[in-house]
């Protein structure tokens, strides 16, 4: 295992475009959520200094997402990684980049010349996609704890309280690259699987729930998408809630263990497809 890890790792680590694509995916999610709180909420007050009155200027209602709550603790946790998990294509694209790689220049088949069995052979994309999943949450989760020092009083505050919905981030990932390498395994051909990932992602299986079932039937919520989504709640509805103080939902732990199932789907059919065929 080790060996293989060495090989996986040492391809990564020489080529420029992984590290390309990890600094894009650092740069454009710090940005993201360092400006989001200044983004400027639909219906928010008036600056207080417009306030004629000062009483009526503490009853104003926040006028960005920062001030109504977005960086406070331990809301920070759903906040953030609800936006972090529109940038896990960023290492799906790169996990299909580095597969289709290996089938347009031959390399695994010199893998499997220097020794390498096909299990060994996808076992090593495994280690490439757990590898991504991990630095993309490690990147979120490291995010997070700045911004929350940055906008918190520590002394009075929880840190990981909700930290779970990190997990919920993992998986999230994790799935949607699961689910890539499989179309990778079957088209061999970046582009054309990045087309049927992102259609089918948020054009077909949407088609597909509302036309074999009503909205909000079971049916839809268990599409293999679905359950991956489901896992940090968005945020927007609570924190536009401004009177009604809605408590932060938990990270739903059912649709994680679907999530997992859906997964574990697409890894061994992607070993019985690479069993299959001739690579």
């Amino acid at each position: 295992m080790m060996r293989l890890i060495a090989i996986e790792w040492y391809k990564l680590r020489t080529h420029r475009f992984f590290w390309w694509g990890m600094g894009l995916f650092l740069v454009l999610l710090s940005v993201l959520l360092w400006t989001f709180g200044k983004i400027p909420l639909p219906g928010g007050g008036p600056k207080a200094e417009d306030a004629a009155d000062a009483g009526l200027a503490m009853m104003l209602l926040p006028r960005t997402f920062e001030e109504a709550g977005f960086y406070r603790l331990p809301l920070i946790w759903q906040n953030a990684t609800f936006w972090a998990s529109f940038f896990k294509f960023i290492p799906a694209f790169l996990l299909l980049f580095f597969v289709s790689s290996e089938f347009e220049y031959r390399t695994y088949r010199q893998n499997i010349i220097d020794g390498l069995s096909v299990g060994q052979f996808f076992l090593s994309k495994v280690f490439t996609l757990v590898l991504f999943s991990v630095l993309s949450t490690i990147v979120v989760g490291i995010t997070i704890v700045v911004l929350a020092y940055a906008n918190n009083d520590m002394a009075d505050a929880n840190l990981w309280a909700e930290s779970s919905f990190l997990i919920g981030y993992f998986m999230e990932t994790f799935f949607i690259l699961c689910m890539a390498l499989f179309l990778g395994f079957l088209t061999k051909k970046s582009v054309i699987t990045i087309v049927i990932l992102i259609m089918y992602y948020y054009v077909v299986e949407q088609f597909l729930g509302y036309w074999l079932s009503e909205p909000g039937e079971a049916f839809f919520d268990y599409l293999p998408t679905r359950p991956s989504r489901g896992l940090v709640p968005e945020p927007i509805s609570r924190i536009l809630d401004f009177f009604g103080q809605q408590e932060a939902p938990s990270l739903n732990w059912h649709m994680w263990w679907v999530s997992l199932a859906y997964s574990l789907v697409f890894l061994f059919s992607s070993y019985f497809l690479i069993r299959k065929r001739d690579l």
